[in-house]
């Protein structure tokens, strides 16, 4: 598969942290590729959201996806649920589901939110202690379908099934998240905004009233504001954006753009370390290999067999 040199804009210490010089290509020709994810010793497994199916990519192999899920209603972003079962969100099915990461097992887990159904859930992260954050903005349901007015926030309890606790109402397009190394910040990006707040996480999962404030605003100068997001171990935040791959200090400021052939949507950190960083972009899938260490999902499984 073809590799493209690695060109960082804005540099104020990015390129310190690149181990490698290229961006490869893991695979192409997809529709619009989402919600990558590491399966340990089985490659990454990421969403064709347009066509609506999942694939799994041997890393080892480039270019050797299969797929995994016919018709998944618009899969978008994917973590894993405590029990190793990957959840994901249904952009057009407006639901919270689980499925086994072989793509057995489809269930639903959350559709409703008192009694009314959700927008469109668009992506998720989940807490040590297996409580679900999820953002629901409105990008699969049509104006006379939807039944709760605003873009919100949740956690949802898995074990109180399809009673998502709303957290937050007030962003415009609430997309990717993702939590501080240490959970006591949550990064909520606002892609109709072009930026990302932070908030303190309570005990109870719930974020401290007022504590939201704007992390990071982006000018990209082109259209495009945040979708996917992730952490390393030092707090560093990694923001899919147009231009490609935002990084950001934990203190708000910008390490560099590491700038990608087309407008990145979502990162996965991969491999054992985790010092490889999966980045899906409209039509392919990318990998960038990293000196740091990112943070795999709380929740990422032990080998088993697939």
């Amino acid at each position: 598969m073809p590799s493209n040199p690695i060109t960082v804009l804005r540099d104020h210490g990015l390129q310190d942290l690149l181990a490698g010089e290229a961006i490869e290509t893991l695979a192409d020709g997809f529709a619009f590729t989402e919600g990558p994810l590491w399966i340990p010793e089985h490659g990454l497994i990421f969403q064709d959201l347009k066509s609506s199916r999942t694939h799994r990519l041997a890393l080892d192999v480039p270019g050797a996806s299969a797929v995994v899920r016919e018709q998944t209603q618009g899969a978008n972003g994917q973590t894993f649920a405590p029990d190793s079962r990957v959840l994901f969100c249904e952009q057009d099915g407006r639901r919270i589901s689980a499925i086994n990461p072989d793509g057995s097992g489809y269930v639903v887990v959350a559709e409703h939110w008192q009694a009314k159904r959700l927008n469109s859930p668009n992506d998720l992260v989940i807490r040590s202690d297996g409580l679900v954050y999820f953002t629901d903005p409105a990008y699969g349901v049509t104006p006379e379908a939807k039944e709760i007015p605003f873009q919100g926030v949740y956690v949802l309890d898995l074990s109180h099934a399809n009673a998502p606790r709303l957290l937050v109402d007030d962003f415009e397009k609430p997309n990717g998240l993702a939590f501080s190394p240490d959970e006591s910040t949550l990064y909520i990006c606002d892609t109709g905004r072009y930026h990302v707040r932070a908030f303190e996480v309570q005990h109870d999962g719930g974020l401290r009233p007022g504590s939201g404030r704007v992390f990071c605003t982006l000018d990209p100068g082109a259209p495009g504001g945040p979708d996917g997001m992730k952490v390393d171990q030092a707090g560093r935040v990694y923001i899919a954006v147009a231009l490609g791959v935002w990084v950001f200090e934990a203190d708000g400021t910008l390490l560099g753009i590491l700038s990608m052939p087309r407008r990145p949507s979502n990162l996965a950190w991969c491999g054992r370390d985790a010092d490889t960083l999966a980045i899906t972009a409209v039509d392919a899938v990318h990998r960038v290999r990293f000196k740091i260490n990112g943070i795999l999902p709380r929740f990422t499984p032990k080998p088993f067999v697939v």
